[in-house]
């Protein structure tokens, strides 16, 4: 069950869902719908106050509309809201951002992303981030509870398959069963509902014509209203695109062997990767097979709360978690290093990312069900699902995942949706289309297919890419930002073949620090290791407050001190030096991580990338003059040319240099690096 709720409740998956397209007549919104404002804080506790700011002029609310748009004056629901302004006067259409999923949080995520975008940076144009019916920032929050604690239960547990469903589907009916009793239709958070929701929030806003951009789910979202409500629409980018033809739950098995084949092809055609790694498919199914036949346990940590659990990771947990990493762009070069790790018994990136999935309490797994069970599920045949060229490794089980996802169907038990997508949409709404070469799950195929039926539209790949391409910082916002000032106009697009291949990380470009990895997750013992650094530099930095504290005394008592011997004159100079080499060192590493955090530079997962080791020098400087201090101090001790208070402080600073010594061996930071 763990690989299962580890790919449906962490990962971004999609649905397929249309209908051939037919004039809609302009629609007007029920007198329910409405916008109220309400302080920004409210959703977004989490924003650093820096982005905060940045942000400004902003304003934040809730959006009102019927949960059924058949009874207007019917229950109501609300979706969390965030427009942030242009900061110049415009007559531009807003942009509109819908997330995937189904159930994925835009506000939550975008608010993380927008802030290293040039859309973010200069606002031509007003951004409007909703979370979809269902989601996060919505209410209801179709989040399900019963199956996320039964995850956290079972997470150490080797069940049978049989088990494994046996308690899922019990825990989804526990979970459809509150929704029940709260009230709440399951069978409302659909797509179709879910387009007009834009059309209502585009009216509550005062918006005349919109920008629409969608991602993963969100290009399905986006072009059910292209269908049902092309009149507001001025442009729309499709980004991580749905093919409509395709049914997704039977396609997921040849995506995902596409993207490890093309993760396996792009290291063996670059040279260093080639070197370090020259048997990666062979390395990854020889874990995945080894951890299936001998699992292994490892650690993974609520953020949320601090704990940790301990969770059991087979063979197939180890190739869903993969999976999951060819999601993201940034972490598509380390998945070689990644796998090598695993094959040294060394899991701390794959915890890491385990993590990340398994707690996230921000995804809607309930409005995920009702999208799909509505949808690819009502009529499925797991006898159709693709496997052909697919390795056994990776077929195995599919069949009967498709299975017991209509099992899990048949307990949420919602009506299917009545008006779905079947054929190709063809409008002549211009239509940007992006795609990631290594997507696990939308290839670059189904853009192709989309843009033939589109007349104005544009396509392109990136080449480097994972799942979604936008608001980059760079090159695909420069094509993003070209195609919306003149959708009519096809935007340049040489910048994406600028990198055609993918700079793989090894060994070579690092410098292995795992206790950096546990620091910067602030997990013990790195975090006391640090402390006691910390303890021990100022003590050592007193130094700088005594010797001329200590010096001005006796020149205003005017005391007449004998000369000294060179190495007690000696003494504090090297605690001077010596504090000054480990706040440099302990400087210098926080710049460090801080510019690769902002830079979002992975390399920080494993450790110090290489053109950082001359910092490395500075622990075997320290160790010098520790060294030189204690030989010192002890010949203070031995003959007595000071005080005796003074040698008591010179004991109290050798002690420090000698903790702070200790603490980066610990640290894994004095070595001699080569």
């Amino acid at each position: 069950m763990k690989t299962r709720l580890w790919w449906w409740l962490g990962g971004v998956l999609l649905l397929l869902l249309w209908l051939p397209p037919h004039p809609v007549a302009a629609q007007t919104s029920p007198a329910s719908v409405r916008f109220a404002e309400v302080p920004c804080v409210q959703f977004l506790d989490d924003v650093s106050p820096d982005t905060l700011a940045a942000m400004q002029p902003a304003a934040c609310g809730f959006l009102t509309v019927p949960k059924n748009y058949a009874e207007p004056n019917g229950p109501t629901i609300r979706l969390g809201v965030v427009q942030i302004y242009a900061t110049a006067s415009t007559t531009n259409p807003p942009l509109f951002i819908a997330q995937g999923g189904p159930g994925g949080s835009t506000i939550d995520v975008y608010m993380q992303v927008l802030p290293s975008s040039t859309f973010f940076e200069r606002r031509e144009r007003d951004l409007v981030l909703f979370d979809q019916r269902g989601t996060y920032y919505s209410e209801p929050f179709l989040f399900c509870e019963e199956v996320f604690d039964l995850t956290l239960e079972t997470l150490d547990q080797e069940l049978s398959d049989e088990e494994s469903l046996e308690l899922s589907l019990a825990a989804t009916d526990d979970c459809r069963t509150r929704f029940a009793t709260d009230g709440i239709d399951l069978s409302a958070f659909d797509s179709v509902e879910n387009a007009r929701d834009v059309r209502s929030l585009r009216d509550a806003l005062d918006y005349d014509q919109i920008d629409l951009y969608g991602v993963s789910y969100g290009t399905e979202l986006a072009q059910f209203v292209i269908r049902d409500h092309p009149d507001i629409l001025r442009s729309v980018v499709l980004d991580a695109v749905v093919n409509p033809v395709e049914n997704f739950l039977l396609e997921v098995p040849q995506s995902q062997q596409r993207a490890f084949d093309a993760l396996f092809a792009a290291c063996a055609a670059e040279p260093a990767c080639a070197t370090a790694f020259p048997d990666l498919e062979d390395m990854f199914f020889v874990e995945l097979n080894r951890l299936n036949d001998q699992p292994v346990l490892i650690t993974v940590r609520d953020s949320d709360t601090g704990e940790s659990y301990p969770a059991l990771l087979d063979g197939d947990s180890f190739a869903g978690l993969i999976f999951q990493m060819l999601y993201s762009t940034d972490f598509i070069p380390l998945l070689p290093l990644v796998i090598d790790e695993v094959r040294r018994d060394s899991f701390g990136v794959i915890e890491l990312v385990a993590s990340l999935v398994v707690f996230d309490r921000t995804f809607a797994d309930g409005m995920y069900l009702s999208v799909i069970c509505a949808g690819d599920a009502v009529d499925v045949n797991p006898a159709d699902i693709n496997l052909e060229g697919v390795r056994p490794e990776l077929a195995e089980g599919q069949q009967e995942s498709v299975e017991n996802f209509q099992q899990t169907c048949a307990v949420w038990a919602i009506e299917p949706l009545p008006n779905r997508m079947d054929t190709l949409l063809t409008s002549p709404i211009p239509t940007l289309l992006l795609s990631g070469y290594f997507d696990p799950i939308t290839p670059p195929a189904n853009a192709e297919a989309v843009a033939s039926a589109l007349p104005t539209s544009y396509h392109f790949v990136n080449p480097i890419g994972g799942h979604g391409q936008a608001f980059d910082g760079g090159c695909v916002d420069a094509i993003m930002t070209a195609f919306l000032a003149d959708p009519m106009q096809a935007p340049d697009g040489a910048c994406v073949d600028e990198q055609t291949s993918i700079n793989f990380i090894t060994r070579d470009d690092i410098i292995a620090l795992p206790a950096l990895f546990s620091l910067i997750n602030l997990e013990a013992p790195a975090t006391i290791w640090v402390g006691l650094l910390a303890v021990a530099i100022l003590t050592l930095l007193s130094i700088w407050l005594v010797a001329p504290l200590s010096w001005l005394i006796s020149r205003i008592a005017g005391r007449e001190r004998e000369p000294l011997p060179f190495a007690a004159r000696l003494a504090p100079w090297l605690v001077a030096l010596l504090s000054l080499v480990l706040v440099s060192l302990l400087g210098g590493l926080i710049s460090v991580i801080v510019l690769l955090a902002v830079e979002n530079d992975n390399r920080l997962l494993f450790g110090l990338p290489s053109e950082y080791g001359a910092l490395l020098a500075l622990p075997l400087v320290a160790l010098g003059l520790t060294g030189g201090l204690v030989w010192l101090t002890v010949q203070a001790w031995r003959v007595p040319y000071w005080g005796g208070l003074r040698r008591v402080y010179y004991s109290l600073l050798s002690g420090a240099a000698v903790l702070a010594v200790a603490m980066l061996a610990l640290l894994g930071l004095l070595r001699v690096v080569g």
